[in-house]
């Protein structure tokens, strides 16, 4: 009984990470993401979302810092290079 609620368990997260990617518009489609990565995704849409509302004009109270996107945070630093950068690095031994 216990293996057949996991089981079940699983599947509703997996069909609730599936509505996240489509429900938040930051998430490539055409890509297959972690959920970890589906999280960074809706816990930046949550941060926009709240700092569209904070600097709203009919809403404004006061100017909200700039931050950086969790998804920008976590960027492999060699992955995301463009191969013409990498090509025309000199190789260190």
């Amino acid at each position: 009984m216990e293996e057949e609620e996991s089981l079940c368990l699983q599947y509703d997260m997996n069909d609730c990470y599936s509505r996240l990617k489509r429900l938040v518009p930051t998430i490539p489609q055409n890509k297959k993401v972690s959920k970890v990565e589906i999280l960074q995704h809706v816990i930046d849409y949550i941060l926009d979302l709240q700092l569209a509302l904070d600097t709203h004009p009919a809403l404004l109270r006061q100017q909200a810092p700039a931050r950086t996107p969790l998804t920008d945070l976590n960027k492999d630093p060699v992955r995301d290079v463009p191969s013409y950068i990498l090509v025309s690095m000199p190789h260190v031994s």
